[in-house]
């Protein structure tokens, strides 16, 4: 009887699994290399803006082009407020998982099981992408989160997921977002403004609330805690959180 289970765990294991991990990536777009995920998101995120811009009555100013994202160009405050917001302070101090922790993360997720430790947020970052390029809930997405963490580095991860997240038709990335909320590019936003944006974006999710400036106190009160979180993980000294809420909301004063 052992001798039997023994041998259908081999067949699971060395026929069954490739067989199925390979059927699964041939229904998926190449990823094989940044250059496919690239091409990919470029297609998908083009195409959703040219179908928005086709509607513009003033299209001066609409941006269409997808550059491929890079770390370098955001903001750091931008990038500690969204990693910290999505529960993932020390992201960037601890050691990409690889190996089979991290295989044990991917297996374990399609038994709808989620690992902590370093490699989590690794995950979450690259299962957006993995959405973000069609993967279906299941053995897709566990494909392709796995293809894409293989040749993509932590902060990679990051870029492509913030230059490509979609939050109103027409605006997706945070520079698009930041035009749109803040009347202004990222590279111009101060700590306050930068805390405010990171209230639209997710895992937050008030974009509306932002956009239309409803219910201001409660924006207030938003805005001050991601400063205050990003001071509490140390992204940025007290005396920058203390002047960053004594700000007024950027959406009050664009109206």
């Amino acid at each position: 009887m052992l001798l039997w289970l023994f041998a259908m765990a081999v067949v699971v294991v060395v026929i069954v699994g490739p067989a199925a991990y390979f059927y699964t990536l041939a229904q998926l777009p190449a990823l094989d290399s940044e250059f496919d995920l690239d091409r990919v998101l470029r297609q998908s995120v083009e195409s959703e803006r040219k179908s928005y811009q086709l509607g513009l009555y003033d299209k001066t100013g609409y941006v269409v082009d997808w550059p491929r994202p890079t770390f370098d160009t955001l903001p750091k405050n931008l990038v500690a407020a969204y990693i910290t917001e999505r529960g993932c302070p020390s992201y960037f101090q601890t050691p990409r998982e690889d190996g089979w922790a991290w295989n044990r993360r991917i297996l374990w997720s399609l038994m709808g099981k989620e690992l902590q430790g370093d490699g989590w947020c690794e995950q979450v970052f690259a299962e957006v992408l993995a959405q973000r390029v069609g993967a279906q809930p299941g053995l897709q997405l566990a494909v392709a989160t796995h293809r894409i963490h293989r040749f993509l580095p932590k902060n990679a991860l990051v870029a492509y997921d913030l230059h490509s997240v979609q939050l109103a038709p027409g605006v997706v990335g945070v520079e698009a977002a930041s035009k749109a909320l803040m009347k202004k590019s990222l590279d111009k936003l101060n700590t306050a403004e930068i805390a405010e944006l990171a209230l639209a974006l997710p895992p937050n999710g008030y974009w509306d609330n932002v956009k239309n400036c409803q219910n201001t106190s409660l924006l207030r009160l938003g805005r001050d805690t991601v400063v205050r979180n990003l001071a509490r993980a140390g992204m940025i000294p007290e005396s920058e959180s203390q002047l960053a809420v004594a700000q007024p909301l950027a959406c009050m004063r664009s109206e």
